[in-house]
């Protein structure tokens, strides 16, 4: 797309300056994450694909009219159950249109006023996870603890460290040996990809020793003692592979996936709770943020903790107890 809009241009460049065109169009794409260009592209080619079929002519695709912009998002509402492929054909397009400098069909008040119905008509009712508990850690803890079962401490390890540092499944699975560094009062997390890091400077996360059973920082050093890691860039959470005498890494230096994840966590949690389904990995995460929530951890600290941007995001997280919110009532001088 880039080289075609400015096809002219580089045709006429002198030869000293040809070679810098391709870097100009690296540099262009790695504005935004790699996963953000794949969703926008994708978004942008479907929206060609649509106007095609219907005879719009190549140089109305890119750059495109709004009537035309409209009547594809139209479309795209009679064929939806949620807004999300609306949302995301309109940021495909508004990408499309920004790398070759061009003005963008979304930025005309007929094609935000279709997105925004398309928002109000397809707007489904957010249901949260619950929050893992305290209690319900305990309870998985104590059902799989066992002092030689791998496959048992991964789990309890997955679940401790994500709930004391508020971590993201992603930030989870791709932490390595080589991240973490251990203290007489904590130890220290590397996380080198976060969702707000965009320029990925990497993040250090700290997890205070708390000196019981579920301490994360001992359960965690138990943990690396039996695995004994090979190799100093190893995934710590990684598979395994059962044997007469018990579970061994498989040799594949390769993390477990989400959905693999997912299902230990369902292993761990399933007999505690009324419905599995209310819960999710996004729950320890919660969890967490709400147990400090509650307890009155500063914003300041709660929030760099969590590495959140925002107050929005971070307050999303968190579900306040009874006595904090009859806290508002009884303050109110009545």
């Amino acid at each position: 797309m880039f080289l075609q809009a400015f096809k002219q241009d580089i045709m006429e460049l002198p030869k000293a300056l040809a070679d810098k065109v391709d870097l100009l169009t690296e540099l262009i794409m790695e504005s935004r994450s790699e996963g953000t260009v794949k969703c926008y592209y994708s978004a942008f080619m479907r929206w060609k694909k649509w106007a095609q079929s219907y005879g719009i002519s190549e140089s109305e695709v890119l750059p495109a009219k709004a009537f035309n912009v409209a009547l594809y998002l139209v479309s795209l509402v009679q064929n939806s159950r949620s807004p999300g492929p609306v949302i995301s054909a309109f940021y495909g397009i508004k990408w499309a249109h920004s790398l070759i400098s061009a003005p963008s069909p979304t930025e005309c008040v007929l094609v935000k006023n279709v997105l925004e119905g398309a928002k109000r008509r397809l707007h489904n009712v957010t249901v949260k996870k619950e929050p893992i508990t305290p209690d319900l850690l305990q309870k998985m803890y104590d059902a799989l603890h066992s002092h030689d079962n791998l496959y048992n401490k991964r789990s309890i390890c997955a679940c401790l460290i994500s709930y004391a540092g508020f971590l993201r499944v992603s930030e989870l699975l791709n932490l390595r040996i080589s991240d973490f560094e251990f203290f007489p009062t904590h130890m220290s997390i590397f996380i080198e990809k976060s969702k707000t890091d965009v320029y990925r400077e990497g993040n250090w996360l700290v997890i205070s020793r708390t000196g019981t059973k579920l301490c994360p920082v001992s359960n965690i050093e138990d943990f690396f003692s039996y695995v004994k890691f090979s190799e100093y860039d190893s995934f710590v959470f990684r598979d395994f592979t059962k044997t007469r005498n018990g579970y061994i890494l498989r040799k594949e230096n390769k993390h477990i996936s989400y959905t693999r994840m997912r299902e230990l966590f369902i292993e761990a949690f399933s007999p505690f709770v009324v419905d599995i389904h209310k819960y999710g990995l996004h729950s320890l995460r919660a969890g967490g943020a709400t147990a400090a929530a509650n307890c009155g951890v500063p914003d300041r600290l709660f929030k760099r903790h969590g590495r959140w941007k925002s107050e929005t995001a971070k307050d999303g997280y968190v579900k306040d107890d009874l006595c904090n919110r009859l806290f508002v009532s009884k303050n109110l001088g009545i």
